[in-house]
């Protein structure tokens, strides 16, 4: 029997790759992955060109205007008509947009392959809270939580000493303090591994990116601030480590492909044949690591700090962040007021407990409102300046 899928942010990155692991599925196995339905935001050509290479039985565009055999108003409204229990979920949604259709698919009893940041890092508490209470299960598609995920393959958390998240370093890796401090838009979008968006590629070079998988990683293995560490890997071949009790080490390789991670999602805990390079373990070469400065990148602390607060405080921070970078890549503010920003208004916002949908969105909506006042106070100052 096929195993029913939904894509919910089908046009995008992870969407796309997706839908590309599926196909590749299928041909070794017929059809042992029916995709069912597709959500996307505005691109509606491309949806409706998946949806009909696909044959899906319905389809949602945020936008509208698309005509189809059944199209929904939303993606918790494609889930709360077509969705079963046992169904899998890629939530793969770009932004505060996908915490919602996540609740919905923990109610339905569907698994979710999370590629979405904000369900965990504004939401951790309440999703994780819902999942226990659920028949469902989460699968981490992020590259560096499906390491962790695989290294730790069903072992208990109390063996585990540390979790550690490698980060390529971003654009900004090979710069001086000072540089970091005043670097351009055109520098910092300038990634030399990634190919990824504008947001995700300024939050590579903050690290802020590695904060928020941080945050992530608490809540999807159950560990505190102090288990979890980051250190800065250019090759992008080692993406994740556990360090266990014993002093044993295990970590998770693979060339940086999202491919990897989509599919071990979706075929967990079995593997299948995928048609990429990996890595050629008889040629010379080497892994390099290194540890992260946090005077340079304050992003780990902020989030190691929201980490022991918990709450709503990640709400705060991933708003705050967003606010800012946009601000950044419009030339308002310099890099690294990013960090300033945000932590002012981490500090100003009150935190309150994370035990509803209304309670995250309401923290949202404060901290977009006090990181706009902060970058406003901030261009006057250079103005008087």
């Amino acid at each position: 029997m096929s195993k029913r899928v939904f894509i919910l942010g089908s046009t995008g990155s992870i969407g796309r790759s997706t839908i590309k692991v599926i196909q590749h599925l299928n041909a070794i196995e017929h059809d042992a992955y029916k995709v069912v339905g597709l959500a996307a935001k505005s691109s509606h050509e491309l949806l409706l060109s998946q949806a009909k290479l696909l044959d899906v039985e319905a389809i949602s565009l945020e936008t509208g205007g698309v005509s189809y055999k059944h199209v929904t108003q939303s993606a918790v409204q494609l889930l709360s008509e077509f969705a079963q229990e046992g169904d899998v979920v890629v939530a793969a949604m770009v932004g505060f947009a996908g915490i919602e259709p996540v609740l919905k698919a923990i109610e339905l009893g569907c698994d979710v392959a999370l590629a979405n940041k904000e369900t965990l890092v504004a939401a951790g508490e309440l999703i994780m809270d819902r999942l226990k209470k659920s028949s469902s299960s989460m699968i981490p598609v992020d590259s560096e939580h499906s390491a962790i995920y695989q290294a730790l393959h069903n072992s208990d958390t109390a063996e585990v000493n540390k979790i550690i998240l490698t980060a390529s370093g971003g654009s900004l890796r090979d710069f001086s303090t000072d540089e970091v401090k005043t670097a351009t838009v055109e520098q910092v979008l300038n990634h030399p591994t990634w190919d990824m968006g504008n947001k995700v590629t300024v939050d590579s070079a903050s690290l802020m990116n590695k904060g928020l998988e941080l945050i992530e990683a608490k809540w999807l293995f159950d560990v505190s601030a102090e288990q979890l560490e980051a250190v800065i890997h250019p090759q992008s071949i080692v993406h994740g480590i556990v360090e266990y009790a014993d002093g044993s080490t295990i970590a998770q390789l693979s060339p940086p492909s999202m491919l990897f991670p989509i599919q071990y999602a979706l075929t967990q805990p079995s593997r299948r044949n995928m048609p990429l390079e990996t890595v050629n373990w008889s040629e010379c070469q080497t892994l390099e690591f290194m540890p992260i400065d946090i005077e340079r990148y304050p992003s780990i602390q902020l989030a190691k700090h929201v980490i022991e607060m918990s709450g709503t405080s990640g709400a705060v921070l991933n708003a705050a962040n967003e606010v800012a970078v946009l601000a950044f890549l419009e030339n308002d503010i310099p890099f690294y007021q990013i960090f300033r920003i945000v932590e002012q208004v981490l500090e100003a916002t009150s935190i309150n407990t994370c035990d509803s949908l209304q309670n995250v969105i309401e923290a949202d909506s404060h901290a977009r409102e006090r990181t706009l006042s902060a970058i406003s106070a901030f261009k006057s100052k250079e103005r008087v300046i």
